[in-house]
């Protein structure tokens, strides 16, 4: 059959006979049919059906791409234009495509064709009219049309650079994303987003595509005149592009459109009468009307055409009017009084919907106010909601809903609804106008009602009950519930108590906002704090009278975290509010470190001066940047950067995720910045960061004239280090070709290794940047170099799919076979990828099609994994042997039947695969099929002759791999194949329990029917009534009924009670009243069944010891109620936290803490994670239990915990007011023990200057020994605070005091890379030479870290180079193991090379307290008694570090349970 070469065909599957096949791969009914064609332009070698080639140009719709064009424009504008163009009326308009102007802009490139019009003339039709025309006369042709249309509305999304990324969506429409896809994967990991620089380029670069392109631009008077002159100018900056702009008369164009012509918009008596003339025919009562009376059309033609004066607006309104007149002399007489302009048009349109019934009014009032005022436009069913909710209920009357259609009926006009996005706005930008200027009159509740009714919604039971990943389809109206706060701003006083009652359970929402599409501050705020206080969300949420109110309330100091989010968000009087009250503008703490980072990092210049005038510590260290110049540097707020430098900030101040401010700014393009900063003294070699200095940073962000800078400046080309280990791997991945070629020029090292791809040959292979691989290899490359993710270059392109790349490797001498890397060799990564003209090349080449290793194990596995059946082919045929054991999922039948892919597995059972082979991460391939719901492959395997029963694997064997995923009719055809219903083993110990875990009940009433033991034990949750106490009340009953133990020990959690207490946090508990009977909200209902049924509230065991801890750890006061009301132990031992007290103690929930005193809890009880409860408060930072606690007595100097007592733990985490506190109460400031051995080691090592200061001001010992670090000054040096360094010096500190983790300071100093500090310590007199910790030396750990400048500074003050000792022996092998060639030649060129073979064992960590030995024992590894003691690469830890990751692994895992529970 011959195709047309412009045609792609894809041909359905395979049916019975006859039928026709359909397209997409997808067999018809029947027959073997060709699939409906798809008629695509320049389609190239483009396969479908298990075939994929990495070069094709045009990868249609699928899912990256979509993702990549999501994630860079929200803005869709083929919607807007395809609304507004259904609402023209055929054949108007024609005149402007006539017009002599406008045929003059088409033909010449680079004007700028501006159109001024009177509102309401139909400025948006002939806009969307001239996009059609354009897109229809450029078919086939290399012409690029693209649109914008403003709105109001909408600003807060449409800004600049999503504009930019707007026009690009169009652009790239059916084309390839080309650099979109580097700009995603640079910038998604790092949940960064592009700069205006970035998409500035990315929309340049699709205009090479293009012989000419047309932007049309609508209703620029909407939107905001200072972010429209910056549109204009990046506009302008694209080059000759033609440019049509629709606004009204009174915006004055832009003095950079120098090639600008005028043409007014006004709509002309021929498009006036063709379009009412229709109206006149759809109206009903005008039509019959005119039948009677047929020159009546003709009377209203001739006044609407000399009433409207050119806007069809008008006319559209008036007809409007009309066509509510019932007779021939009402029509006369509204004639007679048409108004002449839109406002009087507007107040007679008022006029009439106040003129109706009271129903009909309040609906189009109600309406009017929720569409004027709404954040963004509403839906059509969204609307229909908020007009349905009534205030003070609790569920939604379904019956007190109205339709669209009745909406629009009642609102005369005002209200329209768009055909295919369904939102619904007023008739036109002017009544916005209109009714914002009377909206004091007519609405001036508006906000409140609105607030009001988003509250009450939120309160409604179905959301109280449910998590909304639980939701088949999001509630109407919940997204839109985001803007609840903003509306509350305008109202704060009226509805006080709803908000502070919504502010209580913010935190419940903001967890789930990704769910419920809330995208809006502050709930997109990344760092929430775990218990945020209504004082916090209200600052966040700039609720000023609230936040005042508040504060008045508690009387009290308020926290910094308040602070630091309100000058984030620049909530100015919320700083200012908070400031007055004084808070402390340098507290430390969260993830911007301090309230002037966080200014700093949102672009706030008025509120960083505010901060500034308060006495905020402008070099202060600390959060994610480290400081607030680096953070300011980092968003590219030149302004604030000039501010902080003026006021004395450090431009070498260290730390932060950038190690510095240069780095910052060159990573984000900010030319100015970088001047700035070098011109005051900026390290341009200085190391740290992410990107290892600053010319890595210029070069992964590839800023070319920052890089050049940099370099004529004379940074370091070769310096090592960073994500990428150098600058030329950097640049390398990134495809900046220009960059590579610099770097080499200057005599960049082109085999240098490092990174995380090793070496740049293969970053720049991993990226499919052809030729820089070529440039590579001409310059030296070393094609067969190891090391990175992928191990090699051929590897690393075979994944990708780049043919040509892994060719011109391949010619190179690249070998086919080699080993290592994340996929083990080339053919398995080229046949993981679906690649399958590179699997034939590799195979040609001579790989083996057999070797093994990898995450896959073999070749055949990954190709049967990701489903592609030619390369399964290819490899049998070339002799794969289908038996090979190993990889993810130990077999290829495992993988094909783990991903679904039966015809795979067909052709695999063929060819003889065992169907029972073991082994993998399902243990055999019938278990892999079950757990994926694949019913036919099931069948399959079956028919094979695979055993129903065989153990092994994830869930122990194929039944409760089927109950667990809640697939029934896979379980009963095991059942039916005699399934043992009562196997153990696997994740959830029998099939049973794995039921129960997932709420499937119809699984569980079958498996009970067919005899499960309702008491077996085993698995995650040890029982099944345990695993469905999580929240399944109707399985927890059948259960019960069938005489399930109650008090059954074990699990993960000890009982079921145990279970329900603690994950009630699920919901709130809700006790009401309903009909007689008790209604129970969340798992207070499975609490009282257990109890009913005779649980036992003493039961020890599980995480949390007791059922009382679990609920008071979840923060539920009401069965912590009920438990003690039972009679619960209020002091019982035992679980993470040890006790009750403590467990709410770190949560924070003071009113159970409250609870639990007045019950006789006992404050200074030990034991548990933070030794006791006021560690736990204070490490939560939770001060009002603090205090309550220090009233009660609490020890204020007991020894216990990580931190040794409450003062350590607070001076660590820089609570400087909780601090004062226990100073003030007595605490003993140089009491000994703990992780960091005192408070001033603790304070030191994290930074916290003020309270360093507040201790040495105390007579605290500034030499005290122990600890991790040994003492303060090692503690500070290791952590780079300067600062700190220097207060310690001016009270005495000892510059040579031997002991802790790195020995000495200066050791400390040069393994953390503080070349400052090193100075600094040699000037007091630091021995260069001193002997101990775990380098041996400071020049080894200099070495070890790759920090040549210290290396250097060290051997000028006559480090010996040859001096031994340390994990490495000496400084030379410390840097040769790391690859630091630099360092290698500068320690050969001054010594002789001595190697010294040693090998440490890890040290053991400490003997565990035994009341924490369960809770720890999952966190140790255990390794079988034969294995051979590993060779450590890394420096041995000491014992005391080895305890503290212990400690923070127990965290991180008792923070994963938590997690678990709610997933």
């Amino acid at each position: 059959m011959s195709h047309d070469p412009g045609t792609m065909h894809v041909h359905g599957g395979f049916g019975g006979p006859g039928g026709e096949g359909y397209g997409q791969g997808t067999g018809g009914a029947g027959g073997i049919g060709q699939g409906p064609t798809l008629h695509m332009e320049r389609v190239e070698n483009l396969n479908i059906g298990g075939q994929k080639e990495a070069e094709i140009w045009d990868q249609m719709e699928d899912t990256k791409r979509r993702t990549i064009i999501e994630w860079l424009s929200p803005l869709n504008f083929f919607l807007r234009q395809q609304d507004i163009s259904k609402t023209r009326q055929q054949g108007t308009g024609e005149w402007l495509l006539d017009d002599p102007e406008f045929k003059g802009w088409k033909s010449n490139p680079g004007q700028v064709l501006w159109c001024p019009g009177i509102p309401g003339a139909g400025k948006s039709v002939l806009a969307s009219l001239v996009v059609e025309h354009l897109t229809d006369q450029s078919k086939n042709k290399n012409i690029g049309v693209a649109c914008i249309y403003f709105n109001h509305k909408e600003t807060q999304i449409q800004t600049l650079d999503n504009l930019l990324a707007g026009l690009w969506r169009q652009l790239i429409w059916k084309k390839p994303l080309g650099s979109a896809v580097q700009l995603y994967e640079q910038h998604i990991e790092k949940k960064t987003r592009p700069s205006h620089e970035d998409m500035q380029k990315l929309l340049s670069s699709v205009l090479i595509w293009f012989t000419q392109i047309y932007i049309i631009l609508d209703g620029v008077d909407e939107y905001p005149a200072e972010w429209w002159s910056q549109l204009a100018k990046a506009l302008t900056n694209l080059g000759p592009v033609s440019l049509l702009v629709m606004s009204r008369p009174h915006i004055a164009p832009s003095k950079l459109f120098l090639n600008l012509v005028t043409l007014e918009i006004r709509a002309n008596d021929k498009d006036i009468l063709s379009y009412v003339d229709t109206q006149l025919q759809e109206s009903e009562r005008l039509s019959e009307l005119i039948a009677d009376k047929p020159e009546l059309h003709g009377e209203i033609s001739s006044k609407m055409c000399t009433s409207v004066e050119g806007m069809f607006l008008l006319a559209k309104l008036h007809i409007e009017a009309l066509s509510k007149t019932t007779t021939i002399k009402a029509v006369r007489q509204a004639l007679q009084k048409l108004p002449k302009d839109l406002d009087a048009t507007y107040e007679n349109v008022m006029t009439r919907i106040n003129a109706q019934g009271e129903e009909d009014r309040k609906i189009a009032q109600s309406t009017l106010t929720w569409v004027v005022n709404a954040r963004r436009p509403l839906t059509s069913s969204e609307l229909c909601v908020a007009l349905a909710i009534e205030p003070k209920t609790t569920e939604l009357d379904n019956d007190n809903m109205t339709t669209i259609g009745i909406v629009l009926s009642v609102c005369a006009g005002l209200v329209i609804v768009e055909e295919h996005s369904s939102l619904v706005r007023l008739v036109h930008f002017t009544a916005q106008g209109y009714l914002d200027r009377i909206q004091t009159e007519i609405f001036p509740d508006a906000h409140f009602e609105i607030t009001q009714s988003l509250l009450t919604y939120l309160q409604f039971e179905q959301f109280l009950d449910k998590k909304a990943r639980s939701w088949d389809k999001r509630p109407q109206l919940l997204e839109y519930c985001q803007y609840c706060l903003l509306h509350a701003q305008r109202c704060e006083g009226q509805l006080r108590d709803g908000i502070l009652g919504f502010l209580r359970e913010a935190r419940k929402w903001q967890e789930q906002h990704w769910e419920l599409g809330w995208e809006d501050p502050p709930w997109t705020f990344d760092y929430w704090p775990p218990s945020p206080s209504p004082l916090w969300v209200a600052a966040s949420a700039n609720l000023v009278e609230t936040a005042s109110h508040l504060i008045e309330l508690a009387q009290k100091c308020p926290d910094s975290q308040e602070l630091t989010v309100a000058a984030y968000y620049g909530h100015q009087k919320i700083c200012q509010l908070l400031l007055n009250k004084g808070v402390d503008v340098n507290a430390q703490g969260g993830f911007y470190g301090n309230a002037l980072q966080a200014a700093a990092s949102g672009g706030h210049d008025k509120i960083v001066q505010v901060l500034l005038d308060k006495g905020a510590d402008v070099n202060a260290q600390g959060g994610d940047y480290g400081n607030a110049l680096q953070a300011a540097a980092d968003g590219g707020h030149d302004k604030i950067v000039q501010v902080l430098l003026d006021k004395g900030a450090d431009a070498n101040a260290q730390g932060g995720e950038y190690g510095n401010a240069l780095q910052a700014a060159a990573n984000g393009g900010h030319d100015k910045i970088v001047q700035v900063l070098l011109g005051k003294g900026a390290d341009m070699n200085a190391q740290g960061g992410f990107y290892g200095n600053a010319l890595q940073a210029a070069a992964d962000g590839g800023h070319d004239k920052i890089f050049q800078v940099l370099l004529d400046k004379g940074a370091d080309m070769n310096a090592q280090g960073g994500h990428f280990g150098n600058a030329l791997q950097a640049a390398g991945c990134r495809g900046h070709d220009k960059i590579v070629q610099a770097l080499l020029d200057k005599g960049a090292d082109v085999n240098t290794q490092g990174g995380i791809y090793g070496n740049a040959l293969q970053a720049a292979a991993n990226g499919g940047h052809e030729k820089i691989v070529q440039v590579l290899l001409d310059k030296g490359a070393d094609v067969n170099a190891q090391g990175g993710q992928l191990e090699n270059a051929l590897q690393a392109a075979a994944y990708r799919g780049y043919d040509k790349i892994v060719q011109v490797l391949l010619g190179k001498g690249a070998d086919v076979n080699a080993q290592g890397g994340f996929y083990g060799n080339a053919l398995q990564a080229a046949a993981s990828g679906g690649h399958d003209k590179i699997v034939q090349v590799l195979l040609e080449k001579g790989a083996d099609v057999n070797a093994q290793g990898g995450i896959y194990g073999n070749a055949l596995q990954a190709a049967a994994c990701g489903g592609h059946d030619n390369i399964v082919q290819v490899l049998l045929d070339k002799g794969a042997d289908m038996s090979a054991l190993g990889g993810v999922y130990g077999n290829a039948l495992q993988a094909a039947a783990s991903g679904s892919h039966d015809k795979i597995v067909q052709v695999l059972l063929d060819k003889g695969a065992d169907v029972n082979a073991q082994g993998g991460e399902y243990g055999n391939a019938l278990q892999a099929a079950a757990s994926g719901g694949q019913d036919k492959i099931v069948q399959v395997l079956l028919d094979k002759g695979a055993d129903v029963n065989a153990q092994g694997g994830k869930y122990g064997n194929a039944l409760q791999a089927a109950a667990y995923g809640g697939y029934d009719k896979i379980l009963q055809v095991f059942l039916d194949k005699g399934a043992d219903v009562n196997a153990q083993g696997g994740r959830c110990g029998n099939a049973l329990q794995a039921a129960a875990s997932g709420g499937h009940d119809k699984i569980v009433q079958v498996l009970i029917d067919k005899g499960a033991d309702v008491n077996a034990q085993g698995g995650f949750y040890g029982n099944a009534l345990q695993a469905a106490s999580g929240g399944h009340e109707k399985i927890v009953q059948v259960l019960l009924d069938k005489g399930a133990d109650v008090n059954a020990q074990g699990g993960e959690y000890g009982n079921a009670l145990q279970v329900a207490t603690n994950q009630g946090y699920h919901n709130i508990v809700q006790v009401l009243p309903n009909r007689g009977k008790i209604v129970s909200r969340g798992h207070a209902n499975i609490v009282q069944k257990l109890l009913d049924k005779g649980a036992d509230m003493s039961a020890l065991g599980g995480f949390y010891g007791n059922a009382l801890q679990a609920a008071a750890s979840g923060g539920h006061d009401k069965i912590v109620q009920v438990l003690l009301d039972k009679g619960a132990d209020v002091n019982a031992q035992g679980g993470f936290y040890g006790n009750t007290l403590q467990a709410a103690a770190y949560g924070g929930h003071d009113n159970i803490v409250q609870v639990l005193l007045d019950k006789g809890a006992n404050v200074n009880a030990q034991g548990g994670f933070y030794g006791n409860a006021l560690l736990a408060a204070g490490y939560g930072d939770h001060d009002k239990i603090v205090q309550m606690f220090l009233d009660k007595g609490a020890d204020v100097n007991a020894q216990v915990g990580e931190y040794g007592n409450a003062l350590q733990a607070a001076a660590f985490e820089g609570h400087g007011k909780y601090v004062q506190v226990l100073l003030d109460k007595g605490a003993d400031m140089n009491s000994k023990g703990g992780f960091y051995g005192n408070a001033l080691q603790a304070a030191a090592y994290r930074g916290h200057d003020k309270i360093v200061q507040g201790l040495l001001d105390k007579g605290v010992d500034v030499n005290a020994l122990g600890g991790e670090y040994g003492n303060a000054l090692q503690a500070a040096a290791y952590g780079g605070h300067e600062k700190i360094v220097q207060v310690l010096f001016d009270n005495g500190a000892d510059v040579n005091v031997l002991g802790g983790e790195y020995g000495n300071a200066l050791q400390a100093a040069a393994s953390g890379g503080h070349e400052k500090i090193v100075q600094v310590l040699l000037d007091k007199g630091a021995d260069v030479n001193a002997l101990g910790g775990e380098y041996g030396n400071a020049l080894q750990a200099a070495a070890y870290g790759g920090h040549d400048s210290i290396v250097q500074v060290l051997l000028d003050k006559g480090a010996d180079v040859n001096a031994l000792g340390g994990e490495y022996g000496n400084a030379l092998q410390a840097a040769a193991n790391q690859g630091h060639h630099n360092i290698v030649k500068m320690l050969s060129d001054r010594g002789k090379i001595v190697i010294v073979r040693r090998t440490l064992p890890l040290a053991p960590a400490p003997s565990l307290a035994p009341s924490l030995a369960p809770a720890l024992s999952f966190a140790l590894p255990s390794t079988p008694s034969s294995a051979p003691t590993p060779v450590p690469t890394t420096p041995a830890p000491s014992s005391r570090s080895c305890w503290h990751v212990l400690c923070n692994r127990v965290r991180d895992h008792w923070r994963s349970l938590q997690s678990r529970a709610t997933g």
